[in-house]
């Protein structure tokens, strides 16, 4: 009886669903990229302020904070010097967070010094301090930045939301499983990356 047949039938249909995963992965990682969901967890925190010049504020974070490295990164992997937009290689990733940390301390500085609404200030000064700390992980292990912000937008909106907003935690799972599945991340990366992205702005809530 000849299962020649049958066998590459069922290799063509594994190899199909390998591809329609990976495919799904790479898109959910391309979606929900660390620079857009920054601008989301900005505009979530602006859309709380009642004031209309809250969104003058938002832009100046996000230009700041999101586009300013994120053009900065875009640049190094035009030139060659990165591999890729997402970094993975942890060595690679020092010059782009050093940018960040810069841009981040930059605005955090200046909306200390100007009258920006409270929790957009609050919010940079969170960001301030997780990419410090973001930084000093990477110099020894290469944690998710993916996950970290997942968790950012899901804690600000259980915060900002209450519980309702709590089926976000989905998100960060989804997204844990993209940066797996496509092998750019361990298990052990990605569960860090979202602790330390939610454990952050939790404290930092609780501390007031």
């Amino acid at each position: 009886m000849n299962t020649a047949p049958a066998l590459s039938a069922e290799l063509y249909a594994v190899a199909s669903t390998h591809r329609l995963t990976w495919r799904l992965a790479y898109w959910i990682s391309q979606i929900a990229s660390p620079p857009v969901l920054g601008i989301v967890t900005i505009i979530l925190a602006a859309a709380r302020v009642p004031s209309d010049r809250a969104w003058l504020w938002a832009l100046t974070y996000i230009v700041t904070a999101v586009a300013v490295p994120a053009v900065y990164i875009a640049w190094l992997v035009q030139r060659g010097t990165l591999t890729d937009f997402h970094l993975p290689v942890r060595e690679q990733r020092i010059r782009p967070l050093l940018c960040a940390l810069a841009t981040a301390i930059t605005l955090w500085g200046l909306f200390w010094m100007t009258p920006a609404p409270p929790l957009l200030r609050w919010l940079a000064g969170v960001n301030a301090v997780q990419t410090t700390l973001f930084f000093a992980i990477t110099l020894r292990w290469k944690i998710s930045l993916h996950t970290t912000t997942a968790a950012n937008l899901t804690a600000l909106a259980v915060i900002l939301l209450g519980t309702a907003a709590t089926p976000l935690a989905v998100l960060v799972l989804l997204i844990a499983w993209a940066r797996v599945h496509l092998q750019r991340h361990t298990v052990a990366q990605t569960a860090g990356g979202a602790l330390l992205g939610s454990a952050l702005l939790i404290a930092a809530h609780l501390i007031g």
